[in-house]
């Protein structure tokens, strides 16, 4: 946990593109794309927020970017945080919101200075050459129920378009990317099973259930 405490709670400035290098043209050539993400306060309190980005590895995500937004609230510069990604999937797997009281963090990380987590909150993938619009990310979480174990941690995520007024800001503010923007909305909660990876589970719960060891496979594979 203190690695992703550093790593978003040091973040106190927008993440921004170079605009001296932008060019659809390289950015077609290299096979990146960029990710304009507007991230929402968890919380009244919040002055700045960041998301820390993830990609599969295995059955679990490796962190590899951190996407920031100072000032969450500022009326006076679009409070969107922009990155160059290669061309791929991405998972939300962090959330921090920091306030005057110091920072708070929510994730689903393996272990101490693990560079590996367990949770994707929203996905989504980048094309070589595009400029998206993944949306207003909404992140709220909370603890909930009793447990021997501890107090385990519920979350909300929504992604939802961005207001009419900030979408305005965005296009005065950074032209050159509104000319080359689309809108494609992440997704929210954990990605589902390719149809490989739902056939071969169908096929380890026929056999559990065959040698006695489970009751019955699940709905989605009868």
């Amino acid at each position: 946990m203190a690695a992703i405490l550093t790593m978003l709670a040091g973040c106190a400035t927008t993440t921004r593109i170079d605009d001296a290098e932008f060019s659809v043209r390289r950015l077609k050539a290299e096979r990146l794309g960029i990710a304009l993400l507007r991230v929402g306060a968890a919380s009244p309190k919040c002055l700045h927020v960041a998301v820390l980005l993830g990609v599969r590895s295995g059955e679990a995500y490796r962190r590899v970017r951190v996407l920031a937004v100072a000032n969450v609230r500022s009326i006076a510069i679009a409070p969107v945080a922009e990155a160059e990604l290669d061309a791929g999937e991405y998972h939300i797997v962090g959330y921090s919101c920091t306030n005057d009281k110091g920072s708070k963090v929510v994730s689903g990380d393996t272990g101490p200075g693990s560079p590996y987590y367990t949770s994707s909150y929203a996905r989504f993938t980048i094309q070589p050459g595009e400029v998206v619009n993944l949306g207003y990310l909404h992140f709220a979480a909370a603890s909930h129920g009793e447990s021997v174990f501890g107090r385990p941690i519920k979350s909300d995520v929504t992604v939802s378009d961005w207001p009419l007024e900030e979408i305005e800001r965005f296009q005065r503010q950074r032209p050159h990317l509104f000319a080359e923007m689309r809108t494609r909305l992440m997704e929210t909660g954990e990605p589902p099973l390719t149809p490989a990876e739902q056939a071969e589970a169908c096929r380890t719960w026929r056999v559990l259930v065959a040698e006695g060891k489970a009751s019955g496979p699940p709905k989605t594979c009868r």
